[in-house]
């Protein structure tokens, strides 16, 4: 009994532990974004393109890294370096030419990039499916976070990238609490969403995304009385791209056998397994920043 009782109190003391782990990770994540959104309202705009800088480099090298025996060899760390070097490059020229002419010369970097790559593989007589893959860190996520810099940069900037951080997060926290409470009630006997890729996620928990992320954007669209309507329209839509962006990351953790991207946050993995949802969430921001402008 006493030997029960013992490893019951370490199991305990584990879970606590891991539970503190994770609480204070995710605290400090939130300090570092608030803090650099209020950098960029009170100081300088730009200064918010180092977040993504960060974002870009580290979430680069951790795809990388996971797919590193799929792509092209070595293309691991001409990925990492093009992850790191991408954001700076778009900043610089967009500095002294303004921000479609950093976007135009940064996507055609890319592009650049993308016919060495190809050119590589054909050389080296590598199958065009490596190729393909190889294709995934130089796009996910440093190419698709260029639209967050563009986001930054248009008078809807501070708005837009709010929409993508409590659009995300709140579709993420409705996902679990609702899943979880469901899951509850029917005491386990719950359809699931994409078992094969993502063994926890269920219809209910999908479900409560979407109001998730309706909230996100109806309270956005409530502080800064913008139209409440749209706003929930791109809260729903949003909440849509980030289960893609879970669900696409689940796959490729899946295909190689990792459970976490990276170990930068305890308690939560790597920087790609917090940002997963809100690159692609950042392409639909942009998108209807897009359209605001062409409107007026």
């Amino acid at each position: 009994m006493t030997q029960l009782a013992n490893m019951l109190k370490e199991t305990v003391d584990l879970v606590e532990y891991k539970m503190l782990k994770r609480t204070i990770s995710g605290a400090v994540y939130v300090l570092i974004v608030l803090s650099f959104f209020i950098l960029r309202e009170y100081v300088d705009y730009r200064l918010f393109n180092i977040l993504i800088a960060f974002f870009s480099a580290v979430g680069t090298f951790e795809v990388a890294r996971a797919l590193k025996s799929r792509i092209l060899n070595f293309w691991d760390v001409i990925c990492s370096v093009f992850g790191l070097l991408i954001v700076p490059y778009f900043t610089f020229v967009s500095y002294s030419g303004g921000a479609y002419k950093g976007a135009l010369y940064s996507f055609l970097f890319t592009l650049l990039v993308i016919i060495v790559a190809f050119v590589w593989t054909l050389c080296s007589k590598n199958k065009i499916k490596t190729f393909l893959v190889t294709l995934v860190p130089l796009l996910y996520p440093s190419t698709l976070l260029l639209f967050w810099c563009l986001i930054n940069e248009s008078l809807l900037g501070f708005i837009g990238l709010l929409l993508i951080f409590v659009v995300s997060a709140l579709s993420d926290t409705f996902a679990y609490l609702i899943g979880m409470t469901y899951g509850k009630i029917r005491k386990g006997n719950v359809k699931k969403l994409c078992p094969k890729l993502s063994p926890k996620k269920t219809v209910a928990g999908a479900i409560g995304a979407l109001i998730g992320g309706i909230i996100g954007g109806v309270a956005i669209a409530l502080i800064f009385m913008q139209n409440i309507f749209v706003f929930a329209v791109v809260g729903l839509v949003g909440s849509i791209f980030t289960q893609i962006g879970d669900l696409f990351e689940s796959y490729i953790k899946r295909r190689v056998g990792i459970k976490d991207m990276g170990k930068i946050m305890p308690g939560h993995g790597g920087v790609m397994d917090r940002i997963d949802g809100m690159v692609f969430v950042g392409v639909l921001v942009f998108i209807y920043i897009a359209l605001v402008v062409l409107v007026l």
